[in-house]
């Protein structure tokens, strides 16, 4: 058994010592006052005198060009300052087609490798550019006004004509040129491995299509940015997840120096993604700022984020798995295919975990992506890795089920102890724990094997699971700390706190490192001007940001310990080695600081980084009614050293009860006719409210993987949504015998069979 079974599930190791460590301990949020009293202010709450407000106009077709535009009525509007369209946005506010193209890489505006050169395309392209059409819902004009409500009466005035081309969503036409991408997230998207070839007989074999739909983010908070130029120097604040890349976004499209542009987003009200690339609105208010002299909110409604901040791409994948006589997988076939947008790069590669969770004698992962007249995808809440794990977790529970085999393991003797693809070695894993402590804790153990064998009262009970895995990545980044001799540390860096809790963990493990208690550090985070980090999103802030906050500390203590050791007057008692503040009392300095730079995932070609877990669930089904209830959740994590057991227990209960949705609710629909997104709000699209979410129990393996860096640290942020769909799935089926292969699960996959 693993050692780390025998610690506290929740990740909390016992005290061994009496310093006052806060690594590994529950530390209450350090911004939750500001935040439950609404003292905390958002990007759409900064006030500044004489804002103007703008707002877009959409495209009521999906694809096609405008043949005539008014804005005399809109002009008319008592309250519009200005109306912008593609007839004059050039010459009026500087905003020219891929203006910012020379200055940002692919990889900074979010882009897949598409074999036909989407990136220069996509960077040749943005709205009130030309009058073509390239999906519903596409920003035709832009009034701005001195309210809100007179900018949305202007909007309203706005005559348009169109000549509009025939519209065709669905995902496989006949015929049709399909992309071949090559590189995402830094793997291989076509890869056919295998140290023999596909084998012709197999004793066991699962081959079977499952589809996912379009999901669209919902933060509670909304997109906004608000700018305004004090000279030549232009202040934004923005509901951004990355500071630096959107002052390097909007700089690039005002063709001014970075320095010239500074971004705060302080506090963001959730992202999941929405806010992880940039998107145009966050340039376009700096250029009308600029234009008109005075501040520009840009506020998006929910109908606009529908189509203006990205959402996951809908997905079919077929999956074929195969055995050999010994139970161990002889082939592994994942293809999927799925849209994005005509000008954009981004696609959902959903077969990563299939290229890294089983080994197998044969390997194949393939994506095929088609260009649709919609809005561009972006990343999403494990983009790749959730869809894909629907998929790739239901066909091996199909597969155990099939050959007679409890669940879990058939997952073991298929265990990964390395990886298989790449012949590394993983930096840590843990997985069995989290087979062995979920199952134990969830009560696994009394799982009826076979379908329609437990009910009560009116409802069949049945049991799933699931694993999930993630990447660890990690990027440089900076941090300064700052000693204050009157009784406090402040700790800087541009890093964003997208409702993870990174400014609570950064002053764990300062107050950690300078042994002082938690009340004498203080946070400046989330604004450019502030140490570079790298955007928030695919799990990495955390092995990133962390570990510069602890090299900063060392180097702060190092240089106190130079200053003392060079001093040339000693006191009679002189002040301890961990006792900070005496040492620059002592020196009589005001302050002293440090700056340190992390270097991010370790340059090694011999391991490789990843985090593991498992997900039980217990659904409740009433075939009478054909409702679907879940009961509860048990979920085990191997993400490394916990931080914080409070903080990361509810960031994951938070990526379980995305995956719920996905499993039940989340669909977004577009109608067919003229491409637009039907249910581009909170009444239509529907997502889990805490009525519909039951007990969800997070354990912890809790093992540091001390390969990865010397806090032994990795991201848990998308982990917990991966593999909770299929566990849900797999558990409809233990209920009433029945596979669901198309989400989300609706009422007809529970009727009984007639």
């Amino acid at each position: 058994m693993n050692p780390a079974q025998n610690q506290d599930p929740s990740g909390e190791k016992p005290p061994n010592d009496a310093t006052l460590s806060l690594v590994g301990q529950a530390v209450p949020r350090a911004d939750a006052i500001a935040k439950v009293t609404g003292s905390a202010r958002y990007a759409a709450d900064v006030q500044r005198a004489a804002t103007l407000h703008a707002v877009g106009v959409r495209a009521s077709i999906a694809k096609g060009t405008i043949t005539r535009l008014s804005t005399r009525t809109a002009e008319d509007v008592p309250g519009v300052v200005a109306v912008y369209t593609h007839l004059d946005a050039a010459r009026r506010i500087g905003w020219h087609p891929g203006a910012e193209a020379a200055r940002l890489s692919a990889e900074e505006l979010g882009l897949g490798a598409l074999a036909d050169g989407a990136e220069r395309r996509l960077q040749a392209w943005r709205p009130l550019c030309t009058p073509d059409i390239h999906f519903g819902g596409q920003w035709i004009a832009v009034v701005v006004a001195e309210s809100l409500e007179d900018a949305r009466l202007g909007a309203r005035c706005i005559e348009v004509g169109y000549d509009a081309q025939r519209v065709a969503l669905a995902l496989i036409q006949p015929g049709e040129q399909v992309l071949e991408p090559g590189f995402f997230f830094g793997e291989e998207m076509q890869v056919s491995a295998g140290m023999v070839p596909a084998p012709s007989s197999t004793v066991h074999r699962v081959e079977a299509t499952y589809e996912t739909p379009t999901q669209h983010h919902q933060p509670m908070e909304p997109t906004a940015t608000l700018a305004f130029w004090e000279g030549d120097h232009v202040t934004v604040h923005d509901s951004t997840q990355g500071v630096g890349a959107a002052r390097d976004y909007i700089a690039a499209s005002l063709g001014v120096a970075t320095e010239q542009v500074s971004v705060k987003s302080r506090f963001v009200g959730g992202g999941f993604g929405s806010k992880n690339q940039m998107w145009p609105h966050q340039a376009l208010a700096a250029h009308l700022a600029r234009a008109l002299s005075r501040p520009v909110r840009l506020q998006l409604s929910r109908a606009d984020m529908s189509v203006a901040t990205g959402h996951r791409g809908e997905t079919r994948q077929d999956v074929r798995l195969e055995t050999d006589a010994s139970g161990r997988f002889a082939s592994v076939c994942h293809d999927t295919w799925t849209p994005t947008s005509l000008h954009g790069g981004f696609f959902e590669p959903c077969g990563l975990n299939t290229l890294a969770l089983y080994p197998t004698a044969h390997l194949e992962v393939r994506h095929h992506v088609v260009r649709r007249p919609i809005p561009t995808p972006t990343p999403f809440r494990g983009p790749g890795e959730t869809p894909g794990s629907f998929a790739l977790e239901s066909a091996v529970d199909e597969l155990a089920c099939q050959m007679g085999q409890d669940p879990i393991d058939f997952r073991v003797q298929n265990f990964p102890h390395r990886d298989a693809l790449h012949d590394r070695d993983w930096s840590s894993i843990h997985l069995a724990s989290c087979y062995e402590q979920g199952a134990k804790k969830f009560g696994w153990s009394v799982r009826a094997p076979q379908p329609r064998s437990r009910r009560q009262g009116h409802e069949w009970v049945g049991y799933g699971m699931a694993t999930t895995a993630y990447p660890a990545p990690a990027l440089p980044a900076s941090v300064r700390v700052t000693l204050h001799a009157s009784g406090y540390a402040l700790i800087e860096t541009d890093a964003t706190d997208i409702g993870t809790g990174m400014a609570t963990i950064l002053v764990q493990v300062v107050a950690t490192e300078l042994a002082l208690p938690s009340s004498a550090v203080k946070v400046a985070m989330a604004d450019s001007d502030l140490p570079a980090t790298p955007t928030a999103g695919r799990s990495k802030s955390t092995a990133s940001v962390l570990p510069a906050a602890q090299a900063a500390c060392t180097e702060l203590r190092q240089k106190l310990a130079h200053r003392l050791a060079v001093t040339q007057v000693r006191p009679a008692t002189e002040p301890r080695p961990d006792d900070m503040l005496a040492q620059l009392a002592f020196l009589r300095l005001p302050t002293v600081e440090a700056t340190a730079r992390s270097a991010g995932k370790p340059d090694t070609q011999a391991l490789s980084f990843y985090s593991f877990g498992a997900h039980f669930v217990e659904v409740r089904i009433d075939e009478e009614l054909a409702r679907i209830r879940i009961a509860r959740v048990v979920s085990s994590f191997d993400c490394g050293r916990i931080v914080n057991p409070l903080l990361a227990a509810s960031q994951l209960k938070g990526g379980i009860v995305f995956g719920l949705g996905m499993a039940l609710m989340e669909q977004t629909a577009f109608d067919p006719n003229v491409g637009r997104i039907i249910n581009d709000n909170l009444a239509d699209y529907h997502l889990p409210v805490n009525a519909d979410v039951p007990d969800i129990e997070v354990l912890f393996v809790g093992e540091p993987d001390l390969r990865f860096n010397a806090l032994g640290v990795r991201g848990l942020g998308e982990i917990g949504v991966p593999g909770v769909a299929a566990a849900v799935a797999n558990a409809v089926f233990n209920a009433v015998g029945r596979r669901v292969r198309r989400l989300p699960i609706s009422a007809r996959d529970l009727l009984p069979a007639k």
